[in-house]
């Protein structure tokens, strides 16, 4: 579950796809987090724009029956610069908490350019991949954003993995709109292997003329599970 929930930070970039929410100022929305059919959590998003700065936060909360069991908490920011409407991060952080664990990730950029990775608690083994000085990965908070501002591709790393964040199926209907996002190029930084069990992605927008609209529904398929978001 906890693999999943960092996974989720991939979605804030859902809350724009079009350029003229670029100069807005603030947009807050939450969700009920489900897997299968019962409840575990609520997410909150908040997106702040200025003309050349920007700013996503997540937070997300273990709630329903199952959060006496297994309590958690997530925090997810990623800040930078709107450069002829692309987004340029200059750090990324997550925090993931439960009651016997706290993991976090920071990661520092400069014109494009990874500076300063730091994971705690520290990995114990040597990285598979050279990631200081790498260039064109960004956070994948701002990562998936650019993808929706026009962007079919997205080299994208966490902090302990990098991928490609591609959309391979987009189809419009009457009153809603369908996005699939696959995750390709898998590579963990600090493990051997390149397992990846995220499947896909999947987001159900509603129409008005032609804005679209916050997601009103996302679906993970992760493993053999189904997470599913739903705007409150």
């Amino acid at each position: 579950m906890k693999s999943f929930f960092k996974l989720l930070v991939f979605l804030s970039f859902f809350i724009f796809n079009n350029l003229n929410f670029l100069y807005a100022n603030e947009f807050k929305e939450t969700y009920d987090v489900e897997v299968g059919s019962i409840y575990v959590g609520e997410l909150l998003w908040r997106v702040r724009i200025t003309e050349n700065k920007y700013k996503i936060t997540i937070n997300l909360q273990d709630r329903g029956i199952l959060s006496g069991l297994y309590s958690f908490e997530g925090n997810y920011e990623a800040s930078g610069l709107i450069i002829n409407n692309i987004l340029i991060p200059t750090k990324y952080k997550q925090i993931w908490l439960t009651k016997k664990n706290k993991r976090s990730v920071e990661i520092f950029f400069d014109n494009g350019e990874l500076i300063n990775l730091e994971v705690s608690p520290k990995e114990k083994e040597s990285p598979r991949v050279q990631y200081l000085g790498i260039r064109d990965y960004i956070d994948p908070l701002s990562s998936f954003l650019n993808i929706l501002l026009g962007k079919k591709e997205s080299k994208t790393i966490d902090g302990r993995r990098i991928y490609s964040m591609v959309i391979n199926e987009h189809n419009t209907k009457t009153d809603k709109e369908i996005k699939k996002i696959s995750i390709e190029n898998y590579i963990n930084i600090w493990a051997d292997h390149k397992r990846n069990d995220l499947k896909y992605i999947e987001i159900i927008q509603g129409l008005e003329g032609a804005v679209v609209k916050m997601p009103s529904v996302v679906k993970i398929k992760f493993k053999s599970f189904v997470f599913k978001l739903t705007k409150i």
